[in-house]
């Protein structure tokens, strides 16, 4: 009986992390359910409003049940770590709970995992051609595993060491390299690797030290991106109990591999806690893990039943030794991105052959551009090299397949002649659906640097300021057109950031479509094309994609109604993203990983920063200022920001900042348009707003109700129900009597208080401290604040489908792209 002969009892579940392996509850009769103790990791978050009739305050509460919070791991650790210590448990728990977002890891079989990694075929050959070959060598392993299971006086399995447990390991291993029986496929040899012992070895570039770790043969092991597999050990323990406690520092291993090696499809990481001996399987998605089956034994009267068992562990555990990288873990078979590489673009999926010289290859020079990568979901690897003599830059994308590939973007782009886009010279898919997910490539023109590199460039070599402002004009002028044209071809970008919009000094570029969306369904021109070439349901891919307007984007350019969460994006969303852009590029502040000196670009989680942001742009004198923006007096550059601030906070003289935390459909003013953008733009603008507009208007078809027509459906088209109802009165009136509008700042501040009006009915200021804001989340105190009135759970008014614990209170770097597939079934259940 082979530790595959128990299934779940249904296709998706699982018993997690609990119990022996079925061989072993099976021969040794000792059956019993396992805890099921794994959290899911969704941190409970409750934000209440708290209101009279005439303000708002905001108080913030977390709670969290996770066996992964600084609270739990110091009722763990004591006081037994050093900073240094305490931080890397800090950060591997983060880890966990990203891993987690989208669900627990899955438990399948050794089998069901080998067919969900495309080795099932493989794998069932094999398992033919070595029936009974194994028989000897566990023999012989057992008479080793004895040995060393019982030296020094007979240690119990609870007294072993880990380094215990490693030397047995290795020995194991040492009789695998050996063995060579008749009947094993040609293919097969004693191995294709080489281990070497690093418990006292650390690893560059983190300085980790795994028990062992699996290169390919000859190679001198130094630093991570050589390494091909990783073995940790632990002590004896409960199978829950080892995941619980241990799953972070897999992860972290899991991580690096996957960050210093573009060519990972998936990370496999050995995991032996005692005796057992797991494979837990990192991909794009999320995780599984399988039990490969026991490697030692501690009484003599185990014998027979560890003679079957390690026949079966030591046969699962030379298959996987023996795969070629391109079948276990990598695209190519290589650890490494060559340096030169053949693009097969004719066929679907496509390929890379590397290449050991450049003579006859389409990328030369390859050269990785640092990009920071996540253990689960979107992840994007960027280089620099030559294609066809032109500079380009190559890039690989791993994307859900129910997501818009960018390659399929800027053919609907190309298709509408949007102008400013970088030359695509060659796009494609890699890998069709790897666990559900799909590995897209580009090799797209080299633009330049960003726009805010450019501008604090020229700025700190001495530009005048009539060259900056000329610059800023060309910037926003060319985005604007270019974000009009795209929207005319029924296109958002979600992503206005300094890092996509790119200049050479001449020309500006709009780049990295890879989180727009389209606002209709494609014609049948278009679906037809994305399906032959993408191998996508069109319809599909856009409805998912408008479910992710909430999530998609850059936290410090994002608009307000996005960091509300607004479950509706519009180009007016975008052109907020980039006044933020243009706002940073003019900036003082300092850029240091806190940004504390201006308060519209300060740390703070999304809804918080929203509402800071409502209260800076509502004062006419110092909102630059809060930027940190040094422009005081009349110049063509406050000419330019305070045109776009007038034309995206303002209906006439009425500001509009406490309307954008609910759904508002702003409109296009013209009086202040052309300022920072073209005549030309701003008619094709306000020509596709009223198309779009016309076109939600449209009663569904008589006919079938059902079924709405492709080219003329919206999506998204209904606005969201309503969270706090605010009059159009926005502005408190100073003198406090009636509902008169004036032009009174919003917020104002000294030392480290400042005041933010938030009027729904009436008028009234709060004081809020600065700092409660910054801190993250799980730090905040509710406020002492407190005014008399009923307290509104969020939770009740905010948008339905926005799940537990949502993405609103979570702190992010600002800085980082945001693409959250939390809200998604997990992707690493298995297909039946």
């Amino acid at each position: 009986m082979t530790n595959s002969s128990r299934e779940p009892d249904t296709p998706t579940q699982s018993s997690r992390h609990g119990g022996r392996s079925s061989v072993q509850q099976e021969l040794a009769g000792s059956w019993r359910e396992g805890s099921v103790n794994q959290p899911r990791h969704n941190p409970e978050v409750r934000i209440s409003i708290q209101f009279n009739f005439v303000c708002q305050v905001v108080n913030i509460s977390h709670s969290q049940n996770s066996v992964n919070t600084t609270s739990n791991l110091q009722a763990r650790y004591g006081d037994r770590l050093s900073p240094k210590e305490w931080e890397r448990e800090e950060y591997r728990c983060k880890l966990v709970e990203e891993l987690h977002r989208g669900g627990p890891g899955e438990e399948i079989k050794f089998p069901s995992l080998m067919d969900e990694l495309g080795l099932g075929d493989k794998y069932l050959a094999y398992l033919n051609e070595t029936t009974g070959s194994f028989d000897q060598l566990a023999n012989e392993v057992s008479s080793v595993c004895s040995v060393v299971s019982t030296r020094d006086h007979q240690k119990s399995r609870a007294s072993l060491a880990e380094k215990d447990y490693v030397e047995g390991f290795k020995h194991v291993l040492d009789k695998l390299s050996t063995f060579s029986p008749n009947g094993l496929p040609p293919d097969h040899l004693p191995t294709r690797y080489a281990y070497m012992d690093c418990q006292n070895k650390a690893l560059e570039p983190s300085n980790l030290k795994p028990d062992l770790v699996f290169s390919l043969v000859d190679t001198t092991v130094s630093h991570m991106k050589d390494v091909h597999l990783i073995l940790e050990a632990k002590g004896h323990m409960e199978r829950d109990t080892a995941y619980e406690k241990h799953l972070g520092q897999l992860a972290d291993y899991a991580l690096k591999l996957k960050t210093v090696q573009p060519m990972r499809r998936f990370v496999p990481v050995l995991f032996l806690y005692g005796y057992q001996l797991d494979l837990v399987v990192f991909t794009h998605g999320g995780y599984y893990f399988t039990c490969i089956g026991t490697t030692l034994y501690e009484d003599e009267n185990e014998r027979g039943i560890f003679d079957i068992m390690a026949r079966n562990t030591l046969r699962d555990l030379w298959f996987i030794l023996t795969l070629p990288l391109c079948e276990f873990g990598h695209i190519i078979n290589s650890l490494s991105m060559p340096r030169s590489a053949q693009l097969n673009t004719t066929t679907t999926p496509g390929s890379l052959v590397p290449l050991p010289t450049s003579r006859g290859s389409d990328l030369q020079g390859i050269k990785r551009i640092n990009r920071k990568v996540h253990i689960t979901g979107r992840c994007t690897y960027l280089f620099r090299a030559s294609y066809e003599g032109k500079e380009v830059v190559f890039k690989l994308t791993w994307l859900r397949t129910n997501r818009l590939p960018e390659g399929a973007v800027y053919k609907v782009l190309e298709d509408g002649n949007v102008p400013n886009l970088p030359t695509i010279f060659a796009s494609g898919i890699l890998v069709k659906d790897f666990c559900g997910h799909r590995l897209e490539y580009l090799v797209v023109e080299y633009c330049g640097e960003s726009i805010v590199d450019h501008v604090r460039s020229m700025r700190k070599n001495g530009a005048f300021a009539s060259e900056v402002a000329d610059m800023i004009k060309t910037c926003t002028r060319s985005v604007m057109h270019t974000l009009a044209a795209a929207l005319r071809s029924n296109v958002l970008h979600r992503d206005v950031s300094p890092g996509n919009i790119i200049t050479d000094g001449a020309r500006v570029f709009v780049i990295d479509w890879g989180c727009a969306k389209l606002t209709v369904l494609p014609s049948a021109g278009q679906a037809a094309d994305m399906l032959l070439r993408w191998g996508f349901d069109s319809s599909g891919v856009v409805r998912k994609e408008s479910e992710k307007d909430p999530f998609t984007g850059t936290q410090m350019y994002m608009s307000i109604p996005t960091l509300f969460k607004i479950s509706k994006r519009s180009i007016f969303n975008e052109i907020e993203s980039l006044f933020y852009v243009v706002l940073d590029s003019l900036s003082d502040r300092i850029r240091d990983g806190r940004s504390e000196d201006a308060l519209g670009f300060a740390l703070y989680n999304e809804s918080n920063l929203a509402m800071v942001r409502i209260g800076i742009l509502g004062d006419d004198q110092r909102y630059l200022s809060n930027f940190g923006v040094g422009l005081t007096g009349p110049s063509e550059l406050k000419n330019i920001l305070d045109a776009m601030r007038k034309f995206l906070f303002f209906e006439g003289d009425l500001y509009i900042g406490g309307q954008l935390q609910d759904f508002y459909e702003r409109k296009v003013g013209s009086s202040v348009a052309t300022r920072f953008m073209n005549q030309a733009t701003l008619n094709l603008l306000t020509e596709t707003l009223a198309q779009q507009h016309a076109a939600q208007s449209m009663p569904s078809s008589p006919v079938d109700s059902t079924t709405p027509d492709p080219s003329t459906m919206a999506i998204n088209s209904q606005p969201d129900p309503p969270r706090w109802q605010i009059p159009p009165t926005a502005i408190a009136a100073s003198s406090g009597e009636g509902s008169g509008l004036v032009n009174r700042p919003l917020l104002s501040h000294a030392d480290d208080s400042f005041e933010l009006v938030m009027p729904v009915f009436g008028t009234a200021t709060t004081s809020l401290n600065r700092g409660s804001l910054e801190r993250p989340i799980n730090e905040q105190a509710t406020s002492s604040a407190s005014l008399s009135g009923p307290a509104v759970s969020i939770a009740e008014q905010s948008n339905p489908a926005a799940p537990a614990g949502d993405v609103l209170s979570r702190k992010r770097n600002p800085d980082e792209k945001m693409d959250d597939d939390s809200t998604e079934e997990p992707s690493n259940k298995r297909r039946h």
